[in-house]
């Protein structure tokens, strides 16, 4: 299985040089944790408008992904892992985390941050 980040969903919902690539790899399916949605969120917010936004999770919702809630496990395994990736902003790792836990195989993002870890990143 495929995580996806969150720049991969929200590119998907509006016009740059991504969009249509990751439009593809949501229809491809894989994992993402409900701070994918919260982020995601947030970046079309910036990007389009509020009503966009909210209708871009909701067809997350509907997708054939698979989202996993961020509960108090997925936090205390990112604190775990905080020292050894540094490099990571704590939602990354969080992200991460979810990746290892779910036995991913890749890493979907545009963010370099992912670079050299135990699971490689694609785009």
């Amino acid at each position: 299985m495929k995580f996806l980040d969150s720049n991969v969903l929200a590119y998907a919902f509006y016009s740059n040089e991504h969009t249509q690539r990751c439009q593809e790899i949501i229809r491809e399916g894989g994992l993402i944790n409900t701070a994918n949605l919260v982020e995601t969120y947030n970046i079309l917010q910036f990007e389009t408008s509020l009503e966009r936004a909210a209708a871009a999770v909701k067809e997350l919702l509907k997708s054939n992904l698979k989202v996993v809630d961020l509960d108090i496990n997925l936090v205390f395994e990112a604190l775990k892992r905080t020292t050894k990736h540094q490099q990571l902003k704590f939602m990354d790792l969080i992200h991460y985390v979810t990746s290892l836990l779910y036995n991913c195989s890749e890493i979907i993002s545009f963010d370099k941050d992912f670079d050299n870890l135990e699971i490689p990143r694609t785009t």
